[in-house]
């Protein structure tokens, strides 16, 4: 049986996944135990609105807008949990 082949938005799945079990080693000083939660929060949200996505249109490239916008929300919250990690 052949292989299948990874799509875009599987890809992006896999590595917001991913990102959810870094978030969980961050060492997050107490005072930004907020900020921490909030963007748990949206990352939670971003791995279900890529689900959704994956579920309507499994195909899609990232090319495409919608695409290209969850990518983008996934690199903004990777920085911002970066950012918490080095404070």
């Amino acid at each position: 049986m052949p292989r299948q082949t990874r799509t875009d938005i599987g890809n992006l799945l896999q590595e917001a996944r991913a990102m959810e079990l870094l978030a969980n080693e961050v060492d997050v000083p107490f005072d930004r135990l907020q900020d921490y939660w909030n963007l748990a929060a949206d990352l939670i949200t971003l791995v279900a609105d890529i689900e959704q996505l994956q579920l309507e249109r499994p195909d899609i490239s990232y090319e495409e807008p919608e695409l290209f916008a969850l990518k983008h929300r996934l690199r903004d919250i990777a920085s911002q949990l970066g950012a918490l990690d080095v404070d």
